[in-house]
């Protein structure tokens, strides 16, 4: 069955395609998800006249990825980790944890669209890609650092004895 696209879908084609299809995908899939409709005579002579109309719509999309690949090119995420004394972090950092990091900075990403080949295992600085619509692509950096958490405790406990010591100190004077 030929069908004419009315989005991009990444295994078939772009915006505006007429593709050939098997029905069951075209009735089941496509076109309840208003994802093509069926190139019938009349359809395909619509599809011409709208065809302005498409491609206005692709520029726009084109522009809005590339405006969202330059806001995300260079944008540094630090995480936070437990990690062991060799930089062995107990657990990983994932796509889905980078795609927080980037939400609570004010970037919505989906985490599908950043690739990591492997979660990140070890503290240190990565170069992370994010793969955007229109073959867009931007590369952020992310940098995974130690929990300093039991550091901090021990701050704390040596502050708060040497203030004891100085009030004591004090008291007996």
């Amino acid at each position: 069955m030929k069908v004419i696209l009315t989005e991009d879908v990444a295994t078939l084609g772009k915006l505006g395609d007429t593709v050939e299809v098997k029905k069951g995908y075209a009735r089941n899939f496509l076109i309840p998800r208003n994802l093509a409709i069926v190139a019938s005579s009349r359809n395909v002579k619509a599809q011409q006249h709208q065809l302005l109309d498409i491609e206005k719509k692709v520029a726009k999309a084109l522009a809005d990825a590339q405006t969202m690949g330059e806001k995300l090119d260079g944008v540094s995420v630090t995480l936070t980790r437990k990690a062991g004394e060799t930089g062995r972090l107990f657990g990983s950092v994932t796509n889905m944890d980078i795609a927080d990091a980037l939400a609570e900075d004010g970037v919505t990403v989906d985490r599908k669209d950043i690739i990591l080949e492997d979660p990140i295992k070890e503290l240190g600085d990565f170069e992370v890609s994010v793969k955007l619509p229109h073959e867009v692509s931007a590369a952020i950096k992310v940098t995974v650092v130690a929990e300093a958490a039991e550091e901090a405790a021990e701050e704390v406990v040596e502050k708060a004895v040497e203030e004891a010591v100085e009030e004591a100190a004090e008291e007996t004077e």
